[in-house]
């Protein structure tokens, strides 16, 4: 059930966040960021606003046929407001503990290759989290005030006060979303069933 009131937000790229609203995508990647405990992600909600951010590469993270989708004007780590537009739930996290799951993954993402494997080969002895989410759009997006403890390189972000989520659409209808699950683990199954 989605909460009228929220306080948590999940930083992601601000591109990932638009693909993820027009129901391009139904997944996260997440291994941690410098400034987690112990530089390891931990799932410490199962709800939360997409807080968008940025990365410095830019385009170039992105598939050759998907970099039409980045303006250039993503949200800088300096902005004083940035909009909260797209409230998730978590259905299901899977560890990607080998490359070829990782590359089985592909066609389910909008990312580069390099960007994928960045992710998955960083802290190498930690498995990659695939984090599939609902994605819920705002009717009202709200503008948060950006506090200085909420910069850095950090996953979680907990908000000095709540706000509101108020009336959402689902970003995909509940047929297609659980046809995108399914696709994601067959392809997940079959790397298994080649690897054994």
């Amino acid at each position: 059930m989605i909460p009228g009131m929220w306080n948590v937000g999940l930083k992601e790229w601000a591109v990932t966040i638009d693909a993820i609203a027009r129901g391009e995508q139904i997944v996260l990647l997440r291994k941690g960021g410098i400034r987690e405990d112990g530089k390891h992600f931990k799932i410490e909600h199962e709800q939360f606003f997409l807080y968008p951010g940025h990365f410095h590469e830019g385009e170039a993270l992105l598939k050759p046929e998907k970099r039409s989708l980045f303006d250039g004007s993503e949200p800088d780590e300096f902005d004083e407001v940035v909009d909260l537009a797209v409230f998730a739930e978590i259905e299901e996290v899977i560890e990607i503990s080998t490359a070829d799951e990782l590359s089985a993954l592909e066609p389910f993402h909008i990312w580069s290759n390099e960007f994928a494997a960045k992710r998955f080969n960083w802290k190498p002895l930690h498995p990659l989290n695939l984090i599939i989410v609902r994605g819920h759009i705002l009717q009202q997006p709200q503008a948060l005030l950006v506090m200085p403890d909420y910069s850095g390189c950090k996953s979680w972000v907990e908000f000095i006060e709540d706000y509101p989520v108020g009336v959402t659409t689902p970003a995909i209808p509940d047929r297609r979303f659980n046809a995108q699950v399914a696709a994601i683990k067959s392809a997940l199954a079959a790397v298994g069933a080649t690897a054994g």
